[in-house]
């Protein structure tokens, strides 16, 4: 990729994400009320929704599901996470597909760009409050095998930016797949044409 294209791209990408700072940040300050639905503070949500007491069986504790269920609320959350996990990507999709960046590129890949972080983050979403659960879903991607062949390293590596965006999004911290996305975008503008072949 020419310096041209480098530097065009990297001025899309820190443009765009500018103004989605912006966006949510007006929205933050102008609705304070919509600021429950944003897939923001999901860490320490989850961490102050896991009461431990010291008496009874930690297991018995960690089994029990004791979050209570709003149907509404977990809809609009659901919704603003994988909205946000979309407006993430859709940089990370400008860079992988960027005109030679790379000597060859995967359709595949490119369409997982957007639909991977979509699936691990309702799968995120569903599973965080259930141990039972994620010890379910272990045993289902144990007989459900993922095929795919990676042509790079660079395949290999937005692979894992798509699964980390998607983590974090699942467990409504939004605001770490964005670091996690602005900083891996630009290393992989800045990185030496050879990681990208």
């Amino acid at each position: 990729m020419t310096d041209n294209v480098r530097i065009r791209l990297f001025w899309k990408v820190a443009i765009y994400y500018g103004v989605c700072f912006a966006l949510v940040l007006t929205a933050g300050l102008t609705h304070p009320e919509w600021m429950k639905y944003l897939p923001f503070g999901g860490l320490d949500a989850l961490q102050n929704e896991m009461t431990l007491s010291s008496d009874g069986n930690l297991v018995d504790q960690l089994l029990a599901t004791n979050r209570p269920l709003s149907l509404f609320d977990d809809a609009m959350n659901l919704i603003s996470a994988l909205t946000g996990t979309l407006i993430v990507m859709v940089p990370l999709r400008w860079v992988y597909m960027a005109e030679s960046l790379k000597k060859s590129v995967s359709r595949e890949v490119a369409a997982s760009l957007l639909l991977l972080p979509l699936v691990v983050t309702a799968i995120v979403y569903v599973v965080k409050y259930s141990l039972p659960l994620a010890f379910a879903l272990t045993g289902i991607f144990a007989g459900v095998r993922y095929r795919t062949t990676l042509k790079s390293q660079a395949d290999a590596f937005f692979t894992f930016a798509c699964i980390g965006v998607g983590l974090a999004a699942g467990t409504r911290s939004l605001g770490i797949a964005l670091v996690l996305a602005v900083f891996f975008a630009f290393t992989m503008l800045a990185a030496p044409p050879g990681l990208n072949d």
